[in-house]
């Protein structure tokens, strides 16, 4: 049930942002005293209109609430029967440049909203860590060089209690040597183990321990969220990899083993020092501790379960950034949205339509997030992603889009060659009727996968 009500508001937030997509076409077009017949949020058979006395323009709420319009004259709009509007007043009787401006509104208010919601979600809400980075101080030829750019790598706030050794949240720091990603760059987890060793009846073999973070703000069980990779084959680890302990890096595409009752399951992850809860270690405090292993043997019972006297739990630290990092953070997140959208294009470019989820795919993800964050704090994440998707989709050259109409603006100005009327609609039909069919084809598959 609570699925559905996500994708609810979900809908009601990609409403919220194609009405303001529309209005910005709206007011830019009015600023150049366009004839505007309606402004419509939705699409399908109208189930409200309203209309100012002595305006001009019909504002409408429409059944099917996944897209809007703004009906300009000169763009195929019948006028009313007996009304008269001069050509000037059409879009095409505007100059060209005038045209483009109009077209672009949508995509600049959608732009503008995206940052300025991640500008929010980063500086009107406490930050959420659960790892950190550190300079672990080797430079390129794994030498350690006081004040130059070195290595980096991971650590985790961590408590728990292994071999009777008190695990402290302020000071140990579980170490990971980097992020663990599949061949599509995708992160799985982060590295914490290279030399793990499974020990069952058909003997001793090597694996490489892989944390993944499921909560950011409660402790994840390090024990329940670990899976084991076989080593990539043919990796050899050069002279810094070799000194941050990456001996081994896992091979996610043969995936994860499953632990069988009976096997017994010996890590060797490491701690790194730090002085305080509030920093990261320093480059002479990993080079203390990075070779303090601490083992830790699970066995795993006839259930399944990994059973072990030790606890290692991973905590989330919240804390405010100074004011100018959170606002560095805003920027950050604005080009991650980036970043991840172009990999969605990619996949659609590419035909790996199987990796494009749909508004209901995008409602799991929420309704994980608002269950640890709060619906305010997920309403301006996923806001500030709905916005970028919507600027950046309708920047496409796609019968239908924002970038369709650029594309006939400059092509009618460069080549001074008008597209008939008939033509330019029936192809924006067309569009229109393919967009909105694979919209329902990708809706439809993950309402079957939820099943």
């Amino acid at each position: 049930m609570q699925i559905f009500v996500t994708i609810i508001v979900m809908i009601v937030m990609l409403g919220i942002l194609i009405s303001t997509h529309e209005l910005g076409h709206l007011v830019v077009a009015k600023a150049y005293n366009v004839y505007c017949l309606e402004y419509s949020i939705g699409i399908g058979p109208a189930i409200f209109k309203h209309k100012k006395k002595g305006a001009e323009t019909t504002f409408s709420i429409r059944a099917i609430p996944l897209g809007g319009y703004v009906s300009m004259y000169g763009e195929g709009l019948e006028l009313p029967e007996g009304q008269v509007i001069p050509r000037e007043r059409s879009i095409e009787g505007i100059k060209w440049w005038k045209r483009c401006l109009v077209f672009i509104a949508g995509i600049s208010v959608n732009l503008l909203t995206s940052l300025l919601f991640c500008f929010v979600w980063a500086t009107a809400f406490p930050s959420y860590y659960t790892s950190s980075y550190f300079d672990t101080g080797f430079n390129a030829n794994a030498e350690v060089v006081e004040g130059k750019p070195s290595a980096r790598a991971y650590c985790f706030w961590t408590t728990g209690e292994i071999g009777g050794e008190i695990i402290e949240y302020d000071f140990d720091r579980l170490y990971a040597p980097e992020i663990a990603v599949d061949d599509n760059n995708n992160q799985i987890g982060y590295v914490i183990d290279c030399d793990t060793k499974i020990i069952n009846g058909s003997g001793e073999e090597t694996y490489v321990a892989v944390f993944n973070i499921t909560s950011v703000v409660n402790e994840n069980d390090v024990f329940k969220n670990t899976k084991f990779y076989r080593p990539k084959a043919g990796y050899y680890a050069d002279a810094i990899q070799k000194e941050l302990h990456l001996d081994n890096k896992p091979d996610i595409e043969l995936g994860a083993y499953t632990p069988k009752a009976g096997d017994t399951i010996v890590m060797t992850p490491t701690f790194i020092a730090a002085s305080g809860r509030e920093t990261s270690p320093t480059v002479q405090e990993f080079l203390a501790t990075k070779d303090d292993y601490k083992q830790i043997t699970l066995v795993v019972n006839e259930n399944g379960a990994l059973v072990t006297g030790d606890k290692l739990k991973v905590h989330c630290h919240e804390y405010w950034l100074p004011f100018g990092q959170r606002l560095a953070n805003g920027c950050y997140m604005f080009k991650s949205l980036f970043t991840s959208i172009g990999e969605g294009l990619k996949y659609l470019f590419s035909g790996h339509i199987e990796n494009i989820g749909s508004i209901v795919a995008a409602g799991g993800q929420v309704l994980s997030y608002s269950n640890e964050l709060g619906w305010i704090q997920t309403f301006f994440f996923y806001g500030g992603f709905l916005a970028l998707n919507l600027a950046i989709f309708n920047l496409l050259p796609f019968p239908g889009l924002d970038g369709y109409q650029l594309l006939v603006v400059l092509f009618e100005t460069v080549f001074h060659k008008k597209i008939p009327e008939k033509v330019k609609n029936i192809i924006s039909l067309v569009g229109v009727v393919l967009l909105f069919g694979f919209s329902i084809f990708i809706v439809f598959r993950d309402i079957v996968n939820l099943f």
